[in-house]
């Protein structure tokens, strides 16, 4: 990293560091734009599900419950070709698997919204308990799924990522941080500390998982000292250190994530033995009840 000790040791600010940090600055101000937006979004739909389960706007059975119940089924019906286009070669003639990929995430979350604005957020019969409870089970074991994906992938749809490749990300951060380290010790002193952590194995399954489930929260707490260490440098630099602080924290991440890679890819084997039958419970629940309506 390109860096100039001030007279306090800290590292002075460049013109090229102040681009990044303009170009960071944009990024969040995206991200906080987008949060922004789902949390409007979530909290009309919040508001639109109390009027509807409190109100009388419509039933189940009337034309518009009965829509929206085909309109949810319909894309939990569609969002199945993923798994099938996943497996079958010949399926490929449907487009990239990237792109049914992302299909299968949003049909997964509006669809069970869409069949529960048709429910009107009631439970009418035990086949739709049933078929209700299955469907809920999808969308939880999914938020899961995707929760571990993003942990052993490059990005919600990249490509798998390996143990070297995360190797290869924390040397080359590790490297970033050279030219610092020795006028900052309690950066070196952190990042030694939880390199040696993170690379503990401990013995017996409850203290694995325990150090596993720890270490989210020890990196978050290196990441503060840190911080607060480098607050103290004069107030001129403090757009040079801001960057500064996002490679350390950069750093931690990765040590942390190379540390948990083989556990969640572990997981992500284990997840696939539960979510799959899940999902064929509710195909089978979902037919039971789309049949016992129009029977009865």
């Amino acid at each position: 990293m390109e860096m100039e000790a001030t007279a306090g040791g800290c590292p002075a600010p460049q013109s090229s560091a102040l681009h990044r940090i303009g170009r960071s600055l944009a990024t969040s101000a995206v991200r906080v734009a987008i949060s922004s937006a789902a949390a409007a979004v979530v909290t009309s739909l919040a508001l639109l599900a109390w009027a509807v389960r409190r109100g009388d706007l419509y039933t189940s059975a009337s034309d518009l419950g009965y829509w929206l119940g085909v309109a949810g089924g319909s894309l939990m019906v569609v969002l199945l070709i993923y798994p099938l286009r996943k497996r079958f070669r010949m399926l490929a003639v449907l487009g990239p698997l990237k792109h049914w990929f992302r299909f299968h995430i949003v049909a997964g979350i509006v669809g069970p919204v869409i069949v529960l604005f048709h429910s009107t957020f009631h439970v009418g019969s035990f086949n739709a308990a049933i078929a209700l409870a299955c469907m809920l089970l999808v969308v939880a074991s999914g938020l899961v799924g995707r929760f571990i994906y993003r942990k052993i992938h490059h990005g919600l749809y990249g490509s798998r990522a390996t143990a070297a490749d995360l190797q290869r990300t924390l040397e080359q951060q590790v490297a970033s941080l050279e030219g610092v380290l020795f006028r900052l010790p309690v950066i070196e002193r952190e990042i030694s500390r939880f390199s040696a952590l993170a690379s503990l194995q401990p013995q017996g399954r409850w203290r694995r998982g325990l150090h596993f489930a720890s270490l989210g929260w020890q990196r978050h707490m290196a990441g503060r000292r840190v911080r607060r260490a480098i607050a103290g440098c004069d107030a001129a630099t403090n757009a040079r250190l801001h960057t500064l602080a996002r490679t350390i924290d950069d750093t931690l991440k990765a040590m942390q994530r190379t540390a948990q890679f083989s556990t969640y890819e572990r997981l992500f084997s284990l997840w696939h033995v539960v979510h799959i039958p899940f999902l064929c419970m509710l195909v089978v629940t979902a037919i039971i009840h789309v049949v016992a309506v129009h029977a009865y």
